[in-house]
C-alpha cells in the first residue's frame, strides 16, 4: 500500500543553545551547520533524498515565526507557510497543521533543526508509522537511546517484540541515574518531537483533551486561504501556549510508538554538534580561520576573524563578525544564559557600574516628573513643554509628532522596567485614545498641530507625524499588547502607502498638501518606525519599507565622495545645494548610524563601512572644538550654520557609540555621557533638562520641550 504523508515542519525557537552563531534574527534552524545546506532545507531534502514506491510525500507545509517570513520564502520558496505572529509552543502549531489538511490526510510532524544520519531508516519507521495511523492510532518515533540522557524526555513503551508499540507513559527529563535504569531496562526511548497521525485522530484528541487550544487555533486562521496563512495576533495571543506532548500526548489512549535507530540528534548544543562533526571527543572541528595546536577536543568556529588557539582542550570557542564566546565544551546550559545576558546588556558592557546607575536613576526621575506634569488632565493631551521652573505649558500649541513621541517615551518606560508601570501603560493609552478621537484628520491621515483646547491649526498630514504615530502605536502594542497602538500604527502606515508614497522616484512625500524640499529625515525616522512595527508584528512589508529607506540613503541622502548626509533634497532626489554647500547635521549622522545598525540586525543587510563613515565625519568636522559638543548644522565646506548645540545631537552621538564599538571607545562614551549630564540633563529642573547651549556651553533654552523625552529613552535604554 503507498501512504501519502503531508510533512509540517515546526520552525519556531530562537536557537539559543547555539548562541553566537544563532541569533533571534537567524536561529540554527537557518544555518548550515551539519551539511552545505541550512537545518530546515535537510529536514525537507531527507523526505524526498531517497525515493520508495510505499511513500509518498507532498510539499511540506512550514509553521514558523512571522519574523522569519523573508529568510523561510528565501529558504522554501515553494512550501506553504503559517506564519505565527508569536510563539504558542507546538499544540496550536499541530492544531494548525490539522486544519489545513482533510480529515483523512496523513501529518507527519517534523522539527526544523534535527539531524539524522540514516534517512533509509527513518523512511523505514514512517511506513511502519503510517499504516498504523491509518487505523487512527497516533504515533511517536521513539530513538533508540545510545547513552542514559538527561537532556531529552523518554517514551515508556509496552515490553514487547514488535516494529510499533503501544506507549505506556511519557516521562521528564530524568537526572542520570534515572536515566541509568531507563537504558538498562530497554523499554524507554528518547522522545524526539515526531508524530504521525490522521488528521481526524489528532482532531478528535484535541476536542478531548486541548479542546481551548483548537478552538483558539480555528479562531486566529480566522477561514484563511491565502498563502502564507498570517495568524490573527489577538485570536492567536488567547490561545493556550502548551507542548502536545501535554496537551494530547500524556493523555490519548491511542498512541503508539516506532522505536529506530536513525543517527538522531536535535542539536541542542555544540557538544552534540562537536560529536556530530568529529569521530571522537579528542578530535578537533574547525571551520573558517583558525589555527590550532597543541590542542584537542575543541570545536572552533570564525565567520570572521582569525582565531589562533594552543594549549587547549574541550573547549567551543565561537567567533562572528560581533561576538567572541569560549566556553567548555560540557556546559551547554552556560551557552544559552551567555547569550541571555550578552543580548540584553551588549550595550552596556564595559561601561562603569556608577555610570549605569546615574543614568537610570535621572531617567527614572524624568518619568516621575513628567507623568505628573505632561499630562493635560482639563483639556487632554500631552503638553508641548514645560517652562524652566518645571511647571506644565499649559497654553502652547502642540504637536501631533509630540503626542506620539510621549505615548512612544511611556510605553519604553514599561518595558525598560519603571517600577510605575501602570501609570505609563494608563498615560500611553490615553495618548493613544487622544491621538485616535482627537487628532485624526477629516480626510485620512491625521493632523500637524493644535492649540491647547484641542481646536485644529494645522491640517497638513506630514510624513514626519505619521512616522511617529506608527513608532508610538507599535511601541504600546510591544509593551502591553494594546490592541489600540496596533489599530492606529496600521492606519497610519495605510494613509502614508496610499497617500504620500511617490511611486516614481521612491521614499514617500513630505506631507498633504505637496511641499519642496523633500528631506531626508522624516524618511530616517521611517526606518525607525518601519523597525519598530516590524519588530512587534513581524510584517513582512514594514521590514521591506525599511529596506527601501536604506536604499534611499546609499543612493541618495549620503555622498560617499564626501561622507556627508544631506538634509534637503529636490523631488528626484537629486541635492538642493551644490556639494561643497550641502548642510549636514552631526546628530542625524550619528541617528542614522544606529538605525542603519538596527537594520543591519533585523535584515542582514551589512552598513557597517557606511556607519563607520558617518560617525567618523560628524566626529571630525561636526564638533565644537570648545565643547566637544557637536553643532546643531554646517555645511560640506565646513561653514557653520549654526554654533548652538542641542541634547538630542550628544545623545544621538552617545548612542551611536555604544552601537559603534570599534570606532569609539567605551571610555569615550563615557567622557561624553558626563559632559552631557553635566551641561544639559543635571542643569535644568528636577525632571527635566536644558535643551539647548550656545558655542561657549552656555544655556539658551528658554522651555524643557516634551519632544526630547523620545531622545533621553533611546539613548538610556541600551544602557540600563
Amino acid at each position: 500500500m503507498k501512504h501519502k504523508i503531508h510533512p509540517v515542519i515546526l520552525c519556531g525557537g530562537a536557537g539559543t543553545r547555539l548562541w553566537p552563531l544563532s541569533t533571534p534574527e537567524m536561529p540554527k534552524q537557518f544555518l548550515a551547520l551539519t551539511t552545505n545546506r541550512s537545518m530546515i532545507e535537510e529536514t525537507a531534502h531527507r523526505l524526498s533524498s531517497v525515493p520508495r514506491p510505499d511513500l509518498e510525500f507532498s510539499a511540506p507545509l512550514i509553521i514558523g515565526s512571522k519574523h522569519h517570513e523573508a529568510l523561510l520564502s528565501a529558504t522554501l520558496p515553494d512550501a506553504r507557510k503559517i506564519l505565527e505572529p508569536f510563539g504558542r509552543n507546538s499544540a496550536p502549531a499541530v492544531a494548525a497543521a490539522c486544519l489545513t489538511n482533510d480529515p483523512d490526510d496523513l501529518v507527519l510532524i517534523l522539527s526544523a533543526d534535527h539531524d539524522i544520519r540514516d534517512v533509509p531508516a527513518f523512511q523505514d519507521a514512517i511506513a511502519i508509522a503510517a499504516a498504523a495511523a491509518e487505523t487512527g492510532a497516533i504515533v511517536t518515533f521513539g530513538i533508540e537511546p545510545s547513552h542514559p540522557a538527561t537532556g531529552y524526555g523518554y517514551i515508556k513503551a509496552e515490553r514487547v517484540e514488535a516494529a510499533i508499540k503501544n506507549v505506556e507513559e511519557f516521562v521528564e527529563k530524568p537526572d542520570l541515574a534515572t536515566a541509568e535504569r531507563y537504558l538498562e531496562a530497554g523499554t524507554y526511548y528518547w522522545n524526539a518531537g515526531i508524530f504521525l497521525f490522521k488528521v481526524s485522530a489528532m482532531i478528535e484528541a484535541l476536542n478531548e483533551h486541548a479542546p481551548d487550544v483548537l478552538a483558539g487555533t480555528r479562531k486566529a486562521m480566522s477561514a484563511q486561504q491565502e498563502d502564507p496563512i498570517h495568524l490573527v495576533p489577538d485570536a492567536f495571543a488567547a490561545t493556550p501556549s502548551i507542548s502536545i506532548d501535554y496537551a494530547v500526548m500524556e493523555k490519548a489512549q491511542n498512541v503508539k510508538t516506532v522505536p529506530v535507530q536513525m543517527g538522531w540528534s536535535d542539536i541542542g548544543g555544540y557538544h552534540a554538534l562537536h560529536s556530530l562533526l568529529t569521530e571522537d571527543d579528542s578530535a578537533n572541528y574547525t571551520s573558517g580561520p583558525v589555527f590550532a595546536r597543541n590542542s584537542e577536543g575543541l570545536y572552533v568556529r570564525s565567520k570572521g576573524p582569525t582565531v589562533a588557539v594552543n594549549g587547549v582542550s574541550n573547549l567551543v570557542i565561537i567567533a562572528t563578525e560581533t561576538d567572541v564566546m569560549i566556553t567548555p565544551t560540557s556546559d551547554d546550559a552556560a551557552v544559552k544564559i551567555l547569550g541571555t545576558e550578552v543580548q540584553s546588556k551588549r550595550a552596556q558592557l564595559g561601561f562603569s557600574t556608577g555610570l549605569k546607575e546615574r543614568a537610570q536613576a535621572w531617567l527614572w526621575n524624568a518619568f516621575d516628573r513628567w507623568s505628573e506634569s505632561a499630562w493635560d488632565d482639563e483639556r487632554g493631551g500631552f503638553v508641548e513643554q514645560l517652562g524652566l521652573d518645571g511647571r506644565p505649558d499649559l497654553e502652547a500649541d502642540r504637536r501631533v509628532r509630540v503626542q506620539a513621541r510621549q505615548i512612544y517615551s511611556f510605553a519604553q518606560a514599561i518595558s525598560l522596567g519603571w517600577p510605575n508601570a501602570a501609570l505609563a501603560e494608563s498615560l500611553s493609552e490615553r495618548g493613544l485614545e487622544f491621538l485616535d478621537s482627537k487628532l485624526r484628520a477629516p480626510d485620512g491621515g491625521w493632523i500637524h498641530v493644535f492649540a491647547a483646547d484641542g481646536a485644529a491649526k494645522d491640517l497638513r498630514r506630514n510624513l514626519y507625524d505619521h512616522a511617529f504615530i506608527i513608532l508610538a502605536g507599535s511601541a504600546a502594542f510591544n509593551a502591553t499588547g494594546s490592541a489600540l497602538g496596533l489599530k492606529i500604527a496600521q492606519d497610519a502606515m495605510a494613509f502614508v502607502e496610499t497617500h504620500l508614497k511617490d511611486q516614481t522616484n521612491g521614499g514617500w512625500e513630505e506631507q498633504i498638501p505637496g511641499t519642496l524640499p523633500r528631506r531626508s529625515n522624516p524618511h530616517m525616522h521611517m526606518l525607525e518606525a518601519m523597525l519598530a512595527y516590524h519588530n512587534a508584528t513581524g510584517d513582512s512589508l514594514a521590514l521591506k519599507r525599511a529596506g527601501e529607506c536604506v536604499t534611499l540613503f546609499e543612493k541618495h541622502f549620503f555622498d560617499p565622495e564626501t561622507d556627508v548626509m544631506s538634509e534637503f533634497f529636490n523631488q528626484d532626489w537629486s541635492t538642493v545645494e551644490t556639494r561643497a554647500k550641502t548642510v549636514f547635521e552631526p546628530g542625524h549622522h550619528y541617528e542614522w548610524a544606529t538605525l542603519l545598525s538596527l537594520y543591519d540586525t533585523a535584515s542582514g543587510h551589512d552598513s557597517l563601512s557606511w556607519r563607520r563613515r558617518l560617525i567618523r565625519r560628524a566626529d571630525a568636522t561636526g564638533l565644537n572644538p570648545d565643547t566637544s559638543f557637536a553643532f546643531n548644522a554646517l555645511r560640506q565646506d565646513g561653514e557653520i550654520m549654526n554654533t548652538n548645540s542641542r541634547l538630542w545631537h550628544q545623545l544621538e552621538m552617545f548612542r551611536a557609540y555604544m552601537v559603534h564599538q570599534g570606532v569609539a571607545t567605551r571610555a569615550k562614551a563615557e567622557v561624553l555621557l558626563e559632559r552631557i549630564f553635566e551641561s544639559y540633563l543635571d542643569r535644568g529642573p528636577d525632571g527635566g533638562f536644558i535643551d539647548e547651549v550656545d558655542a561657549t556651553g552656555a544655556p539658551v533654552s528658554k522651555a524643557v520641550p516634551a519632544s526630547m523625552m523620545y531622545h533621553t529613552v533611546t539613548a538610556f535604554a541600551p544602557l540600563i
